[in-house]
């Protein structure tokens, strides 16, 4: 009878332990996953005015919380709230590309997915990567799980996979030094032409990495 009141509360005591990390495992996801909180600082000329210029916008990666503003009253509250909204998402359900080579800015899409170990262990470094860099380098996240119409338009083969374009818009294709120092690119054409149509990167980049490949895509 103990034995079996044993065997009874080991197999408790297991179930509530995977609930617990299964929960904790979910609560990590969602907050990897959140848009990243944008502070906006307000500039405040000779006369006194405050204004909400694209240039003064900062993005912090904190994955919870309230805008920050600073040194900001009430009267210029409104303001900095409408900006802040106006702030382009890092997660996206949906690639539209022609926006994306037309912004004049590189380009970096990140396709995903949540059950990818690998994919989930550097968005820390992709959210920090787009907050640092916001205004610089347009920076988009999609879930190959949740949106698969979206990234069935791309040589999506494996995830992590990343796709750059130049602040020109067009292809970015890396050069001879980033191929050596970064490696895991592979390029795809067109059967008909042999033009290329997508160069991609295959695998886990650090922030290092993305900022050396974004700097190369400015100025190509």
């Amino acid at each position: 009878m103990k034995k079996r009141i044993v065997q009874i509360a080991s197999v408790i005591i297991i179930i509530v332990v995977l609930a617990v990390i299964y929960i904790v495992k979910q609560n990590n996801v969602s907050e990897a996953l959140s848009e990243p909180v944008l502070n906006v600082n307000i500039n405040t000329d000779s006369a006194g005015s405050t204004e909400a210029a694209a240039e003064s916008v900062s993005v912090s990666a904190e994955s919870s919380g309230t805008a920050g503003i600073a040194a900001a009253d009430e009267s210029t509250l409104e303001s900095v709230q409408e900006t802040a909204v106006q702030a382009d998402p890092l997660f996206v359900t949906e690639i539209d590309e022609e926006s994306l080579r037309s912004s004049g800015i590189p380009v970096m899409i990140q396709f995903f997915s949540t059950t990818c170990i690998p994919c989930m262990s550097m968005m820390d470094d992709l959210r920090t990567f787009y907050a640092e860099n916001y205004g610089r380098v347009k920076v988009i996240a999609l879930n190959v799980n949740e949106y698969p119409e979206a990234a069935m338009m791309y040589p999506v083969s494996v995830v992590p996979t990343q796709l750059f374009f130049t602040a020109q818009g067009e292809n970015y294709i890396p050069s001879d030094r980033i191929r050596a120092s970064v490696g895991n690119f592979a390029a795809y054409t067109y059967k008909n032409t042999g033009e290329i149509a997508y160069v991609v990167h295959q695998g886990i980049l650090t922030q290092s990495q993305m900022k050396r490949i974004t700097d190369e895509a400015g100025v190509m």
